[in-house]
């Protein structure tokens, strides 16, 4: 899974919870600022291992990389209107946190675990929610509360080069599960990233991975005369 994948995976699971609420990540640019509640998320830096365990697969390494990324949500909302009389301006009352508190226990339910286990990453939320209303600068909206959350992910690096897209591996019975039991070869494809990096010159490297050789006792000159 790639960072922009999981990303992806993140908002839609925001939106399934806020349905009622424009969820984007920080630093989108609106044409019109939404006037319903807002939900930002924002991720930190990917924290992955420095040596991953790399599985060999149709004579094809892959490697398989644990990481984690923290993910700040950011609630920004005009609470809940209460009216004080007939011809007075309602009160707003702050519910930023309460609102949060209860997306912590969506994000802390069976459906949010089984849908995690589908998607094979986990959730973990290590902080507590806080009211971060003194730090409205948008007069848009009025309250704002903020949790944190660390999300475990797998990426992969396929190929001798690392480069490889997950379509590079093939399947019997059109599965997508890159450990699956199915594969029946591996077609090396490269997609360039946004920012020019990999070609597809770099799939002709491929193939020049061994995954064993025979040990002998024989001399460099033994060997040539055989």
């Amino acid at each position: 899974m790639t960072l922009s994948e999981l990303k992806k995976l993140l908002v839609q699971l925001a939106q399934t919870y806020f349905a009622g609420a424009t969820v984007t990540y920080a630093k989108q640019s609106f044409v019109a600022k939404p006037g319903s509640p807002l939900v930002t998320l924002t991720t930190g830096s990917v924290n992955r291992s420095r040596n991953p365990p790399v599985k060999i697969i149709e004579g094809t390494p892959v490697a398989f990389y644990p990481a984690s990324v923290p993910v700040q949500i950011d609630l920004f909302t005009h609470g809940r209107q209460e009216e004080v009389a007939p011809g007075f301006t309602p009160i707003a009352e702050n519910t930023a946190e309460d609102d949060m508190l209860a997306f912590e226990s969506f994000l802390n339910s069976p459906f949010v675990t089984q849908w995690c286990h589908q998607h094979d990453i986990a959730i973990v939320v290590p902080t507590a929610v806080q009211d971060l209303t003194g730090l409205v600068h948008d007069t848009n909206y009025e309250f704002r509360a903020m949790l944190e959350i660390a999300v475990y992910f797998t990426m992969t690096a396929i190929g001798i080069t690392g480069t490889l897209d997950i379509d590079s591996v093939k399947h019997s019975d059109g599965e997508d599960d890159i450990q699956a039991d199915d594969v029946i070869n591996i077609e090396p494809q490269v997609t360039p990233t946004p920012s020019g990096g990999g070609s597809s010159e770099m799939t002709a490297h491929e193939g020049e991975y061994f995954t064993n050789a025979e040990i002998n006792n024989r001399l460099a000159k033994e060997e040539k005369d055989i």
